[in-house]
């Protein structure tokens, strides 16, 4: 029996994929979530391209997720003529609260206590890292810094100050307003930014809340080096993690961002957490056809990591090539899985703990039963999708399917490594769930006669959380 992708796909929509023609394409290539990042546009024009990307999906039949990713507190440089101001390697320039332009003398930078939490010696990074500042001294709210590394400074870049802890808030009030107009569009998943402790978590879960965003799942973006310091809390308070490397790996040194990179997939596998490994995963195809030798590299590696998803950002937001991206990244998944799946090494989860109650057992048994039987499928029927994810983290070799009558349940999975949403009638008699599941096996999965569905299921059927019954079913 041929298998689909196991790992998904994030792709991140922006102006080079905007309209619904755009979207369906983006959908039809290959993708399963689709990203919206608030650190760019307008809430409106996302909450706008989040319901067309729904009509999109419908329209291709395809169920899809929808993740809203908030900016956080970013520092950013202020604005700068169109060509950008020039840094000298070697000049003292000041760095001062604020917005304003830009100069070769003086820049603004976005986060007003920054005076009070630097030290001289301690390190300024611009524009992703490329340009770096030392500072010299500190007088009142002005920074003297000494610029070490010059290049060209444009309009709104990122500042990073690897050497200090700041204060920032975990949200922000552009955060909270973003948040309130994406409970319009209601998204799958919300990724918060630049998360250091599990409190910024419980920060923007209430918030969520209050908004009417009660029932989405919360991303944690790792990209602080102090995140790696609470790593096992931040993993327990939220659904999943992101690594996102941009950032991450300008905070730390470059040759330790493999390593972090481990670490986090490792502990949300442990845990039962999906992740995502983000950024420059095929950056050449932003203007290149092909991607690089060491990208698909890169992509093969997070497979071997055991992420739930790997996500394209400018590649499909601006770049010239979205379409061909995403499926590129499908091809080298697949390729990647293959290899893995020949070497025995695909289905090899993390760990056995099973820390999330019978369901979490029962999921690693039918794993097991899998195993031991051959030519399966493993079917799951679940209000929440929770049965979904344990059987997902339980890395089995046979093909998941996500059964619900839940609409927002069936998105939740698309993001699912190895599962495949299916939508089912809502039932009262496990007989009929029995049936459906073949028929299920069958339509969707190629099962043939003969083969074995093996169904997790929970007693009464409709009640969330009752998971406690595995059966094995020939069909």
């Amino acid at each position: 029996m041929e298998h689909p992708r196991r790992t998904k796909i994030v792709a991140t929509v922006g102006p080079a994929v905007a309209g619904p023609e755009n979207l369906e394409k983006l959908i039809r290539a290959g993708a399963d979530c689709l990203r919206f990042n608030f650190s760019h546009g307008t809430a409106g024009e996302h909450v706008l391209a989040m319901a067309q990307a729904r009509a999109a999906a419908r329209k291709v039949g395809r169920t899809v997720a929808l993740l809203g990713d908030l900016c956080g507190p970013k520092i950013r440089t202020g604005g700068a003529p169109e060509k950008g101001v020039t840094l000298k390697a070697g000049a003292v320039i000041e760095v001062v609260p604020g917005t304003a332009e830009s100069t070769a003398d003086r820049i603004s930078v976005s986060y007003p206590r920054l005076a009070r939490e630097v030290r001289p010696g301690q390190r300024i990074l611009l524009a992703d890292g490329r340009m770096e500042l030392r500072i010299q001294a500190v007088r009142g709210v002005r920074i003297m810094a000494k610029v070490v590394i010059g290049g060209v400074l444009k309009s709104r870049k990122g500042v990073n100050l690897p050497d200090s802890r700041l204060s920032v808030p975990a949200m922000t009030v552009k955060d909270l307003s973003d948040l309130k107009a994406m409970a319009h569009a209601k998204p799958d998943y919300v990724a918060l930014s630049f998360v250091r402790t599990a409190h910024d978590l419980k920060v923007c879960r209430k918030a969520m809340d209050r908004v009417g965003l009660k029932d989405c799942r919360l991303i944690a973006k790792l990209e602080k080096p102090e995140a790696l310091e609470n790593l096992e809390p931040i993993v327990r308070a939220c659904h999943g993690i992101m690594v996102a490397r941009g950032d991450l790996g300008v905070e730390m040194p470059a040759e330790d961002v493999p390593t972090a990179q481990r670490r986090m997939t490792e502990a949300a596998d442990r845990l039962d957490r999906i992740c995502i490994v983000a950024t420059e995963m095929l950056e050449s195809m932003i203007e290149n056809s092909r991607p690089t030798r060491a990208e698909v590299s890169d992509v093969a590696c997070a497979v071997r990591d055991c992420a739930d998803a790997v996500m394209l950002s400018a590649e499909t937001s601006m770049g010239k090539h979205p379409f061909e991206a995403v499926a590129t990244m499908a091809r080298v998944l697949v390729a990647a899985e293959e290899e893995q799946a020949r070497t025995g090494h695909l289905c090899e989860p993390a760990c056995r703990q099973t820390e999330g109650g019978l369901t979490d057992v029962l999921a690693l048994a039918a794993s097991l039963v899998s195993e031991r039987v051959g030519e399966t499928v493993l079917a799951a029927a679940t209000e929440s999708g929770r049965t979904a994810l344990y059987l997902s983290k339980s890395r089995p070799a046979s093909l998941i399917l996500g059964l619900s009558p839940v609409e927002a349940t069936l998105r939740r999975m698309a993001l699912y490594w190895g599962v495949l949403p299916v939508r089912i009638p809502r039932l009262s008699r496990h007989t009929d769930l029995l049936d459906d599941a073949g028929r299920c096996a069958k339509r969707f999965a190629g099962a043939k006669p003969g083969g074995h569905v093996v169904i997790l299921s929970g007693t009464p059927l409709g009640r969330s959380g009752r998971t406690n019954t595995l059966h094995l079913r020939k069909i």
